[in-house]
């Protein structure tokens, strides 16, 4: 199959799948109105509310729509036109003629008031592939206008999948400073209780209170964060920010996902990354644009068929006539201005070239990080974890001595033991939080690098899936 055919059956395909009008892309609904009620949303509602809702990616959709009336108007080129014309003529006199000089006998050579209606049909004949150049350089903009709604709705499930992820963290951690602000409560009763027993100080109960003070500030602000994250949410889900949230699901407490080795990752994102086509896509329109260019020296042919009826012709005038035309336009000296338009379209290949580079490196980077950041992730949850067992075991025991009035160290402060077996106690509950979300969205970052976000098998302005052609496909670094 040739290239030309190839491209060709590409661009008709990714018409025939854009359908009519975009999948929901009515402006904003009325889900996107302030509203005190609660919104109840899993990760995949919060998904497809803001694929429906989010303004970036319908100013996208309407771009698409956009690039499409362009391809329909580009290709209307081809067809025949039809057009009529309606006159009337007033002249500041007339035409007369005397039919001999011993009568008074005169006849209307040409009438003061004309009126005339002319029929034109026009055939523009694509002889040189004038018009089927442009027609094709408007389908390869359009192909671009539908792959960028792809990296659009690519990045946008992902920052989603990460502000929902991000909110339940914050709320992970509201409820570690709530568990800190309750051990903190339960030192200040037992460090009260040894001051009226006699075995307690003064100076414990205040520290134990400046600790409660401190674990409730902690909880204010773990709440406030909360707060933060789901109106960040909201942003991105095209609700009004004050809307108020509540995030069902969770993670795994112990993801068993798995990440493709490194050489599997490359060849799916250059396959499937939107960036990586887009390139492919603009090094073919930049061709498409040198074939254009270098066309336009070229003569244009068309044919043509007018009809003319003039009913006040006067004495010696048709009322109607017809005419048949064939017409050669041919270009003599355009000073210079096609070879200009040639360099500019060599310039512009160059350049669609250097973008591919460009993009298959990103893309490249992108997967590389991507899986980096999993793994460390993974890694961080393995010691998260074992770090929590002992500050768990170690807090229990420090309690416990607490309570009795000991400690571990002959001499030392029953509080400040305690003290510090919270800290770290809630810095192990911390750090774990931090590698399972981290897992979450680094798994998610991963699949916007390899591209698996930006098609969703339905009928929206993207591509249902990527391309499989060589040509819009690049499977090589």
């Amino acid at each position: 199959m040739s290239k030309r055919v190839a491209v060709s059956a590409l661009v008709a395909s990714l018409i025939l799948l854009g359908g009519g009008a975009p999948a929901d892309t009515s402006l904003k609904s009325n889900e996107t109105q302030a509203s005190a009620q609660t919104r109840v949303l899993s990760v995949q509602q919060a998904i497809e509310t803001a694929l429906r809702n989010n303004p970036g990616l319908q100013a996208s959709a309407r771009d698409v729509l956009k690039a499409r009336g362009a391809v329909n108007e580009s290709r209307a080129a081809f067809l025949p036109t039809l057009s009529a014309d309606l006159s009337l003529t007033h002249l500041d006199q007339g035409v007369t003629a005397q039919l001999g000089p011993e009568t008074s006998q005169s006849i209307t050579i040409v009438k003061q008031d004309q009126k005339s209606a002319t029929v034109t049909a026009a055939l523009p004949l694509d002889v040189f592939g004038l018009i089927g150049s442009a027609a094709s350089l408007s389908e390869y903009q359009y192909v671009i206008a539908r792959l960028e709604y792809n990296r659009q709705r690519n990045q946008l499930v992902q920052d989603v999948t990460v502000a929902f992820y991000d909110a339940l963290r914050a709320e992970a951690f509201v409820a570690v400073a709530t568990q800190a602000e309750t051990n903190a409560q339960d030192r200040v009763r037992i460090s009260e209780t040894h001051l009226k027993a006699g075995t307690g100080t003064k100076f414990d109960v205040v520290r134990a209170q400046a600790e409660l003070a401190n674990a409730r500030q902690s909880v204010v602000s773990a709440r406030n964060r909360v707060a933060l994250a789901h109106a960040a949410l909201n942003r991105l889900l095209g609700l009004d920010q004050a809307t108020p949230l509540k995030l069902e699901g969770g993670i795994s407490e112990t993801p068993q996902r798995s990440a493709p080795d490194l050489d599997a990752a490359l060849q799916e994102a250059y396959k499937a990354r939107p960036e990586v086509l887009q390139a492919e896509t603009g090094i073919q329109a930049a061709r498409k644009g040198y074939a254009l260019a270098s066309r336009s020296q070229l003569p244009s042919v068309g044919l043509a068929w007018n009809l003319q009826y003039t009913p006040d012709t006067g004495a010696f005038g048709r009322k109607s006539s017809w005419a048949a035309v064939a017409r050669a336009s041919v270009p003599i000296f355009d000073a210079g201005v096609a070879t200009a338009r040639r360099q500019q379209a060599r310039a512009s290949i160059e350049a669609a070239e250097l973008g591919r580079q460009q993009a298959q490196e990103g893309v490249a980077l992108d997967v590389r990080q991507a899986l980096i950041s999993y793994q460390d992730a993974t890694d961080r949850l393995t010691v998260a974890n074992a770090g929590l067992a002992q500050a768990e075991e170690a807090y229990r025991l420090a309690q416990v001595r607490y309570q009795a009035g000991v400690t571990l160290v002959p001499g030392g402060s029953p509080l400040l033991e305690i003290s510090d077996a919270q800290t770290a106690l809630t810095q192990a509950q911390t750090n774990r939080i931090n590698a399972l979300y981290d897992i979450e969205t680094a798994f998610t970052r991963l699949m916007r690098a390899l591209g698996r976000y930006a098609y969703n098998g339905g009928a929206e302005p993207g591509l249902p899936k990527p391309p499989t052609s060589q040509k819009h496909g690049a499977n090589s670094k």
